[in-house]
């Protein structure tokens, strides 16, 4: 097993993501020491710093951190609230932050450790409609160049995924009309969605000593999305992400 006795602290543990990389990492021999919304709020410094120090207490020290606690928003950027703006950047950067801040005191204590931070392809370019998640996720991906650079001589390695549509409870509204899954035909090279252990099963190779000498890295999990967006043609590419009767954000 690849994570035989290793501890793993995992947020946005209950569902999507979260829950599938919990499974699997359970599944390949951690212990995992989950935490979601019914836990405490990962914007909340006080609350990670609670939640982490509990997780050491039961398990003695913390090896593996995903951060997969994130929320996003279909806006224009005309109208988008301020609170809106504000909430998404607190949970999916700051929090992300806050995470790998607590975590990573506790690592460099006990000899080091991987951090896998869930970005987005909206990371590495810009989505319509989604200012907030677009600039948070683009400032997870530049954290995670960072503290690579300035936890490595502690060894601790932090890399970053990038999914492109991943089927989860945050997007199964966008399935409610049958011709999004067939556009993704012309959209995905890979023709189709991607399932939440395509994600887990990067996050276990980035975590695990598999991925030993990768850091820094931001990592696309997306069936070729981004490779074939200069050859799309029109707005296909624009509105893969967003069906057309999701509600905007208010």
């Amino acid at each position: 097993m690849l994570l035989e006795s290793r501890i793993a602290f995992v947020t946005g543990s209950a569902s999507g993501i979260g829950k599938e990389v919990s499974e699997l990492f359970m599944r390949e021999g951690a212990q995992v020491a989950g935490f979601d919304r019914e836990d405490g709020d990962v914007s909340s410094p006080a609350d990670v710093e609670r939640a982490i120090a509990a997780a050491i207490a039961r398990h003695g020290r913390i090896d593996i951190v995903v951060n997969c606690a994130g929320i996003r928003e279909i806006g224009d950027v005309y109208s988008l609230p301020t609170d809106v703006w504000d909430n998404v950047l607190a949970v999916n950067l700051s929090g992300t932050f806050y995470v790998c801040q607590a975590a990573a005191r506790r690592m460099r204590e006990t000899g080091g450790g991987s951090i896998v931070n869930i970005a987005s392809v909206g990371g590495l370019i810009g989505l319509a409609h989604r200012p907030a998640y677009t600039a948070a996720k683009h400032g997870v991906v530049g954290l995670t160049k960072s503290l690579a650079r300035d936890l490595a001589a502690d060894g601790i390695r932090v890399n970053a995924i990038c999914p492109g549509l991943i089927r989860t409870p945050l997007t199964e509204q966008y399935f409610a009309d049958g011709s999004f899954e067939q556009s993704l035909a012309t959209t995905v090279p890979q023709g189709r969605y991607g399932e939440p252990l395509d994600v887990a099963n990067a996050a276990l190779y980035l975590a695990s000593d598999l991925g030993s000498y990768v850091n820094g890295t931001a990592l696309t999990v997306d069936g070729g999305w981004l490779a074939e967006k200069s050859f799309v043609a029109g707005e296909a590419a624009g509105t893969a992400f967003m069906a057309a009767n999701e509600p905007p954000a208010g």
